[in-house]
This record gives structure tokens, C-alpha cells and sequence, in this order.
């Protein structure tokens, strides 16, 4: 139980540290003061996530489909602080955290997704990000449900849906009624996240701790070629009863068929 622990409480910790390693390294950061909280502190909450997560994998029991409470709670919370902001003089405000790292101050990413500003596109349509961000949610979901079915419903997949949901949600409220989304948490001089970024990050970081529960990394490398192509037709045969593309098999025909 200990190692379980001790496993994903380093993997959070340490993927943490590893991407903030390539932007520091990106950016030429070497202010030591800086650096050590800049590292360590959200990588210490990132580790408590983690346990906490394994505590209740293994002592809640997960119920099947989506825990819509859990799923609008979570949208209404990012949007909610959104509403707060939006009715202040947002442009204006600028509140350390913890100085000199992180701020409270509240930018409006009109691209309407951070993808766009690592692509450094200078702008973007809000009906196009509708729909990629649209078709990228029914294939996650297509995905998870097929996996459930066939393997299992776990605390960490079932997490990572959730989450993603809650991004997903965040993310098209954001393009159709706030013409991009408002970030507010200043990480200098990297970026800006809100809400719905911590959603999408956490949801990343469960699917991993999935594969490696269930080796399926290692089981998916090592699969042969045709039970790999046998997995993909199965996959577009639930894809196309899920959404009754084709011809109805024979057994659920009439019955005056022969």
C-alpha cells in the first residue's frame, strides 16, 4: 500500500518538475530564490493531490457513468469566478500570491484556448475552437467508455473523465459567451492558467497513473499485430453502434427476417 503511495505521490511531483525544468531552461531562469518555489511548492500540492486521490482510490467505491453534480459543480466554480472577475475592474488588479512567482492577475486569452498561444497564433475563431475542442470530447468519451467496458472503472480513469469534462465544458463556455477565456493565475514570467487549465493538467496527469495501474503501456508495446488491428475494429464497431452508423446486424432484425 505504501509503495502505491509513494509511486504516484512521485509521479505527480516529478512530471511537475520536469516541465517546469524545460521552461526555466527555455527562459534562462536562474534566480535560485525564484526557482525553489517556483518548483517546489506546487509540486508539493501536485504530491498531496496525489495521495489524496489514492486514498480515496481505495477506499471509495466508483459508481458507473458520470456524477453530474461532481461534473457542474466544477464548471460552475470556474465560471463563477470568471462572472466575480468580469464585474470588476479586472485589467487593473495584480495580487501576489507568493511573491515572486505566483500572482492573481487576470488576462483575457482571446484565442480562446492555450493550445493557440503555445502555437503563437495572434488570433483564432471561437466557432472553429467550438468545434475541434466538440469532436476531441466525443472521442475522449468514446474512448473512456469503450475502456470501462471492456477493462475496468477505476477511481483514476474515472477521474480523468471527469475532469476532462469539466475542461471541456469550461473551455466552450468560454469561446461562445466570453469571446476567450479569462486566465488569472500568473505564473512569472511563463503564463496564465485558470481553473479549467488546473482541470485539464490533473486529468493528464490520472490518465497516466491509469496506464501505469494497469500496465497497459507495456501491454499496448508488446500487443501483436493482430490483436492490435482486432482492437481498432472494435473500437469503430462501438463507435458505430453508439451512434447507429450502418446496417443493423441480423440478430436484431425483425423477426420476419430469415
Amino acid at each position: 500500500m505504501a509503495r502505491i503511495y509513494f509511486r504516484n505521490i512521485a509521479l505527480f511531483f516529478s512530471i511537475w518538475l520536469v516541465v517546469m525544468i524545460i521552461y526555466s531552461v527555455s527562459n534562462r531562469v536562474t534566480d535560485l530564490d525564484y526557482l525553489w518555489k517556483f518548483f517546489l511548492l506546487p509540486a508539493l500540492f501536485l504530491g498531496f493531490l496525489a495521495a489524496l486521490g489514492t486514498f480515496l482510490g481505495e477506499t471509495i467505491r466508483v459508481k458507473k457513468g458520470v456524477n453530474w453534480i461532481f461534473l457542474l459543480a466544477a464548471v460552475a466554480v470556474d465560471q463563477g469566478i470568471k462572472i466575480y472577475l468580469f464585474s470588476l475592474e479586472w485589467e487593473s488588479i495584480s495580487i501576489p500570491i507568493i511573491e515572486p512567482v505566483f500572482y492573481i492577475e487576470p488576462t483575457h486569452n482571446t484565442l480562446g484556448s492555450y493550445l493557440w498561444v503555445l502555437l503563437k497564433l495572434k488570433q483564432g475563431s471561437h466557432l472553429l475552437n467550438i468545434i475541434l475542442f466538440s469532436l476531441i470530447g466525443i472521442v475522449f468519451i468514446e474512448v473512456w467508455r469503450f475502456y470501462v467496458q471492456r477493462k475496468r472503472n477505476s477511481f483514476w480513469i474515472n477521474g480523468f473523465i471527469h475532469l476532462f469534462l469539466a475542461g471541456l465544458l469550461a473551455n466552450l463556455i468560454d469561446n461562445a459567451f466570453w469571446g476567450g477565456s479569462l486566465d488569472y493565475i500568473t505564473i512569472k514570467p511563463f503564463y496564465t492558467f485558470d481553473l479549467k487549465d488546473l482541470y485539464i493538467t490533473l486529468c493528464e496527469l490520472f490518465l497516466v497513473t491509469e496506464l501505469l495501474d494497469n500496465r497497459l503501456l507495456k501491454r499496448l508495446i508488446q500487443m501483436p499485430r493482430e490483436e492490435s488491428r482486432q482492437l481498432n475494429r472494435d473500437f469503430i464497431r462501438f463507435i458505430r453502434q453508439d451512434f447507429k452508423i450502418g446496417k443493423k446486424s441480423p440478430d436484431k432484425e425483425g423477426p420476419d427476417n430469415p
